[in-house]
């Protein structure tokens, strides 16, 4: 379940099973995984106000394919992922399914173990968008844009981010579930 005023979303619900097949063995899951996840299902979309496409609610059904790589040393971390989503029964331009019009992402990261349990962290993701279903009809005002509350139309993004994290507890607390990318444990993260 998913809110947010930035996106015009009342509510989103998302029903996606998903099949996940990792190269390296389980036993190996806690120290390297290159992970390949399919994705696809309903969402159940309503929205805080019309969107563009003159909709308040709507269901439509995705798919995505991602490819995760992460490898785990004792000087630290390094993951990078690579994601296409598709919307297969997209029917809104005459009918015809786009598949040309793939949403991609590409994220990267480097956790660099300073001292126990702090390190600094880099990161960095670019995508090109093509899911805009959310905009606002009539746009956005002026305060809208200079204090970013709510989402433009772009045909892309991009963030780079450093900061530093601090691990506590057991060495092996941040891996509970090492499948579909699912990680805990306690983690305490500053992001500059």
């Amino acid at each position: 379940m998913q809110a947010s005023a930035y996106n015009n979303l009342k509510s989103q619900f998302t029903l996606a099973p998903a099949i996940e097949y990792d190269l390296f063995p389980y036993a190996e899951a806690t120290r390297q995984q290159l992970r390949f996840t399919y994705r696809l299902g309903p969402s159940f979309v309503n929205y805080l106000e019309e969107t563009i496409l003159d909709k308040i609610s709507e269901t439509y059904v995705s798919q995505s394919l991602s490819i995760a790589l992460e490898l785990k040393q004792p000087w630290g971390t390094i993951s990078t992922t690579v994601q296409g989503t598709h919307y297969p029964w997209d029917f809104r331009n005459e009918g015809k399914s786009l598949w040309r019009q793939i949403t991609w992402n590409i994220y990267g990261a480097i956790s660099w173990r300073i001292l126990e349990g702090l390190s600094l962290n880099l990161a960095g993701s670019c995508s090109t968008i093509h899911d805009q279903f959310g905009l606002v009809k009539g746009g956005a005002s002026r305060d809208d844009i200079l204090l970013a509350r709510r989402r433009l139309s772009t045909n892309y993004s991009y963030f780079v981010s450093f900061g530093f994290s601090y691990t506590f507890g057991s060495i092996y607390s941040n891996v509970v579930n090492p499948r579909f990318g699912s990680e805990g444990g306690g983690t305490i993260t500053i992001t500059m």
